[in-house]
């Protein structure tokens, strides 16, 4: 009986040591696949957002309109100012020119 004991309680030492040898080895193995992953993760991302500027570039056209500014416009918005705005524009238009202009 003091036998069975004695092996029953190595038994259980045993157990501990070998679970913990194979978590160890299973921590390691997991932040390999981990890691690995991770780092394919980063380079499929870094070539998804390359794919999509290129097809961005390709098939996006960005078109600039320039309005031409009619007589029509200024007196619109020369309506639209109060009088201290009005001041403000008649005395730059009192001001002379300078030469680069």
């Amino acid at each position: 009986m003091k036998e069975e004991l004695k092996n029953v309680i190595l038994m259980g030492l045993g157990v501990m040591a070998l679970t913990n040898e194979k978590a160890k080895e299973l921590k390691s193995e997991l932040l390999k696949k981990g890691s690995e992953l991770y780092e394919k993760g980063k380079v499929a991302n870094e070539e998804l957002r390359h794919n999509i500027e290129e097809k961005i570039k390709e098939n996006v056209t960005i078109v600039y309109e320039k309005k031409e500014v009619t007589k029509e416009d200024i007196m619109s918005k020369l309506k639209e100012m109060t009088p201290e705005e009005k001041k403000e524009v008649m005395n730059l238009l009192k001001e002379k020119p300078k030469k680069n202009e």
